[in-house]
């Protein structure tokens, strides 16, 4: 009874749509027109090592070899071309024969037609390229306007984006973003050479390095914001933070260190290293600095040259000054022609010129023998410190027609008319070599004999004879 319930229950239409199953998936097997829409297979193969995935990709193909494209209308213009590898919609778009090209992101090497050997990482990464071949691309709308310049490369988002040149590298954000047709810049840091459009050969490392830079070449700059303002000058080189930052059209400057030439606008041919130095330099050229804040109040002073912390600290517009030593001529302002050696040697001089000081500091008590405002005045050594003097090529030296050489307490060289008789008060000493013409108005009253001691230390006697002044 059951069975003939089950039996009953399988009508002719139900069987009759369980047979139509197998019969409509024959007919699809054998349907020429599902066999079409089924080529290229589903996993993208094409011939000749191609391989394409999304709407219109590798569209026009007709004899390259092993690209490979994903995404709307990805080398969808490519005919003859191989080794393309797009990834991203419109991705190397218009590629015709260009080959051994990369582009992944959207539009990257959207507009490349016969470039090669380029790279695009990024959404718009050479998106203008055209025939611009070996260039390489990583970041967003990095080398985007970029349609011929060749071997350039361009890391970060906007590098060397309106770039139409060749030879270039920008790595960091903005990176040479304006340049146009500078050729052989190097960039790294964020705008490092922002504002470049046609200077070339300059090298820029560092966040702000270089950033106004537009048609100066030949500049070096290291370090955050060195060089930063600089737009045409030349040949600068500036290593450390704000290094030269301000400098304009200067040209073949050379800043070491934080903050050296930071003030310099047009000034040229100066040379500054460690911290500080020549920081306030304006228009001054050709002076060298070096050691921390020497001639860092400089404005406009040349020729110049500073050698030692705080040497030539204070000078303003004194030019043609020599320091070398710590703290050297470290008060002069507007003197001029002064040459000082030694450890805060020429520490009092202000305004004069033309002097000489070489090491006349007390280091007992820090004072020196220089006073303020002097000039044409030759200090050597200091009364307080030094004891005796050996000079070769004196004694024993006959000089026709000289005058005695006398000194007073304070060491204060001169000579003495002794056959007048002047420069010698009553009563005082005269002693002249054995056999000296007798001097006017002194007497003879004997002689001598003084041993001293040469150069090689050996003692030597002199005979001298003794004459009193009357």
């Amino acid at each position: 009874m059951t069975t003939s319930q089950l039996t009953n229950s399988i009508s002719p239409a139900t069987t009759g749509r369980f047979l139509l199953i197998p019969l409509v998936l024959v007919c699809l097997a054998l349907s020429p027109t599902a066999r079409a829409q089924l080529s290229p297979a589903p996993d993208g193969g094409y011939p000749n090592a191609n391989t394409a995935e999304g709407t219109d990709a590798l569209f026009s193909l007709t004899s390259g070899f092993a690209n490979t494209a994903n995404g709307f209308e990805a080398l969808k213009n490519n005919t003859a071309a191989s080794y393309n590898t797009a990834i991203g919609n419109s991705a190397l778009h218009s590629n015709t024969t260009g080959a051994y090209n990369s582009a992944t992101g959207s539009n990257a090497l959207a507009n490349n037609t016969t470039g090669n050997i380029n790279v695009a990482n990024g959404g718009g990464a050479l998106a203008s390229n055209t025939t611009g071949s070996e260039n390489t691309a990583n970041g967003a709308d990095a080398l985007y306007y970029s349609s011929t310049g060749s071997r350039n490369t361009a890391i970060g988002f906007e590098a060397l984006t309106h770039n139409a040149a060749n030879n270039n590298t920008a790595i960091g954000f903005d990176t040479l973003a304006t340049n146009t047709t500078g050729t052989y810049n190097t960039a790294t840091g964020l705008n490092a050479l922002f504002n470049n459009t046609t200077g070339s050969n300059n090298a820029a490392n560092g966040g702000g390095a270089l950033a106004s830079n537009t048609t100066g070449g030949e500049n070096t700059a290291d370090g955050a914001d060195a060089l930063y303002n600089n737009t045409t000058g030349d040949s600068n080189t500036a290593s450390g933070y704000q290094a030269l930052t301000y400098n304009t059209t200067g040209s073949a400057n050379t800043a070491i260190g934080f903050d050296t030439l930071a003030t310099n606008t047009t000034g040229t041919h100066n040379t500054a290293t460690g911290v500080n130095a020549l920081f306030n330099n304006i228009t001054g050229g050709n002076n060298a600095a070096t050691g921390s804040n020497s001639l860092a109040s400089n404005i406009s002073g040349g020729n110049s040259t500073a050698n030692g912390a705080d040497a030539l600290y204070s000078n303003t517009t004194g030019s043609r000054n020599t320091a070398s030593g710590y703290q050297a001529l470290t008060n002069n302002t507007t003197g001029n022609n002064n040459t000082t050696l030694g450890a805060s040697a020429g520490l009092n001089l202000t305004t004069g010129d033309n002097n000489i000081d070489i090491g006349n500091l007390n280091p007992g008590n820090s004072t020196s023998s220089d006073v303020a405002g002097e000039s044409n005045t030759i200090r050597i050594g200091n009364p307080a410190v030094q004891s005796s003097t050996f000079i070769a090529g004196v004694s024993g030296v006959t000089v026709p027609g000289a005058a005695p050489v006398v000194i007073d307490a304070s060491g204060h060289l001169g000579t003495a008319n002794a056959a007048a008789g002047l420069g010698f008060p009553p009563g005082s000493f005269l002693f002249m070599p054995a056999g000296s013409p007798a001097p006017s108005g002194f007497t003879k009253i004997g002689t001598t004999q003084q041993q001293i001691k040469d150069l090689s230390g050996k003692n030597v006697t002199k005979n001298l004879d003794v004459y009193q002044k009357n």
